[in-house]
C-alpha cells in the first residue's frame, strides 16, 4: 500500500511539474546566447472603471506579469518588465512583448464551488504583440480563456500560449 501511494504521489508531482512550464523552449541565438524579451503590460484599466473592477484588473495584471516573467525565464529567455515603450531599443536579439488585458470577468467563486458544471466561470481576454527590429509586429494575437477552476489557471494558460507562440515565431527568424 505504501508503495502504491508513493507511485501515485510521484505521478501527481510529475503532472504538476510538467504542466508548470512552457511547452516550447526558447530558440538559441547564433552565438548560443539568450534572447531578451522586454515585457510592456497594459492592465486595461479604463477611466470609467468602478474601484472594485479597477482593483480586480490591477490584481490580475500584477499576477500575470510576474507569472509571465517566470515562464519566460523557465523557457530560456532573459525576460524583463519595462514601464514604457521608450525603454525598448530595437536591436538584434532583443524583442518587445506588449500585453493588454482586454476583458476580465472574475465569475463567481461561490457558484463554482456550490454549483459546479461550469457555473461561475472566470474568463480573461488578452491581446499581445511581439516586436523586433522592424516597425511591424512579428506576432499580433488575441487569446481568451475561460475556466471554472481558478483565475490563476486562466492566467497561466494565457501566459503559456503567449510564451509558446513567441518561441515558435522566433524559431522562424525575424522575417
Amino acid at each position: 500500500m505504501k508503495r502504491i501511494m508513493t507511485v501515485l504521489l510521484l505521478l501527481f508531482a510529475g503532472l504538476v511539474v510538467g504542466c508548470a512550464g512552457p511547452k516550447v523552449k526558447a530558440p538559441q541565438m547564433g552565438g548560443g546566447g539568450q534572447y531578451t524579451i522586454l515585457v510592456l503590460a497594459d492592465r486595461g484599466i479604463g477611466p470609467d472603471f468602478e474601484s472594485r473592477r479597477a482593483d480586480q484588473y490591477g490584481q490580475i495584471g500584477r499576477w500575470m506579469e510576474r507569472d509571465l516573467l517566470r515562464m519566460l525565464k523557465s523557457a530560456g529567455y532573459n525576460g524583463r518588465q519595462i514601464s514604457s515603450r521608450d525603454q525598448f531599443v530595437a536591436v538584434p536579439g532583443t524583442f518587445l512583448l506588449t500585453l493588454r488585458i482586454v476583458d476580465y470577468n472574475p465569475g463567481s467563486k461561490a457558484a463554482r464551488m456550490l454549483v459546479g458544471f461550469g457555473a461561475g466561470t472566470t474568463s480573461l481576454d488578452t491581446h499581445y504583440q511581439l516586436f523586433g527590429t522592424a516597425a511591424e509586429p512579428l506576432l499580433d494575437k488575441e487569446h481568451g480563456v475561460a475556466s471554472s477552476i481558478e483565475w490563476t489557471k486562466v492566467v497561466q494558460t494565457l501566459n503559456q500560449r503567449m510564451v509558446d507562440a513567441v518561441s515558435e515565431r522566433l524559431r522562424q527568424g525575424e522575417r
